[in-house]
């Protein structure tokens, strides 16, 4: 069984950033097609675009300069694709393996880093439980108004974002999860795969019900599923752990065999907000 220990660092950097952008990619083509969401694939970024949504989460270019060395042009347009949408909240993401040629800084373009995403990956070694007072279930499209209702209020977006996620419930390559207290959704996670890699994602619990293990066990639940669909690994990502801003998220991940990759900062517009899920 392939391993991530045998990447070298160019390698783990395509695997984390083109698996997270093949299952963005994939969740927009699920948007409403009145909402002029826009996905832009090229050997320069994948770049979303949903300015019905001016958050960075779904307005951000991901893997830039991982495939062709990109210089001025190249990056000048790709901000230009969100000024023309009037999207204002975008990040562009770089990790350290971009390949960068700009004679013009980012911060020429207006453009600073706000913040870091963890990027991590796992093999495919088995995981350690997690213990929960919770029912963990895998999901069908009789739950999915359940499943975007919840992930809607934990993640505090606009209403309207509900029926972008209600639609992925169900799709071919997603699996999706909710965590119940007695009958009642209170957590939600998903599971994307492709050629063999899974992306961990959409992972969020209702505040009256942090701290009982729910992501935990959410985690475990999708790794083992990931495994029984031949995932030889694993990523996902999560905002930076900081001792004055500490992760539960970036701990579960640890906890559960995930090994970080990099921080991968967010350039962004100044009195941008990021936000990651």
């Amino acid at each position: 069984m392939a391993s991530i220990r045998g990447l070298s660092p160019d390698s783990l950097a395509q695997l984390v950033e083109l698996t997270e952008a093949r299952a963005y990619a994939d969740l927009f083509r699920d948007a409403p097609p009145s909402w002029g969401v826009r996905l832009v694939e090229s050997e320069v970024a994948t770049v979303l675009i949903a300015p019905m949504l001016d958050i960075p989460l779904f307005n951000r270019a991901i893997g830039l300069g991982l495939g062709t060395s990109v210089g001025d042009d190249e990056l000048d347009s790709t901000i230009r694709l969100f000024d023309d949408a009037g999207v204002r909240n975008f990040a562009i993401q770089i990790s350290p393996a971009a390949k960068l040629r700009a004679s013009q800084s980012l911060s020429a373009r207006n453009l600073f880093v706000r913040d870091n995403w963890a990027k991590v990956a796992r093999s495919s070694e088995a995981v350690e439980q997690v213990q929960t007072d919770l029912t963990i279930d895998r999901i069908g499209s009789d739950d999915a108004e359940a499943f975007a209702q919840v992930a809607v209020t934990a993640f505090r977006m606009p209403q309207h974002a509900g029926s972008w996620l209600r639609a992925g419930v169900g799709q071919p390559g997603w699996h999706h999860y909710l965590a119940w207290d007695q009958g009642v959704p209170v957590a939600t996670a998903a599971l994307y795969v492709r050629d063999g890699a899974g992306w961990l994602g959409i992972g969020s619990t209702l505040p009256s019900h942090r701290r009982r293990g729910a992501q935990g066990a959410l985690m475990v639940r999708r790794i083992e599923d990931g495994r029984d669909l031949g995932c030889w690994c694993f990523v996902t990502e999560t905002g930076e752990d900081l001792p004055s801003r500490p992760n539960p998220s970036f701990h579960n991940m640890m906890r559960t065999g995930f090994t970080l990759v990099y921080q991968r900062p967010n350039f962004m517009r100044p009195a941008s907000a990021s936000v990651q899920s």
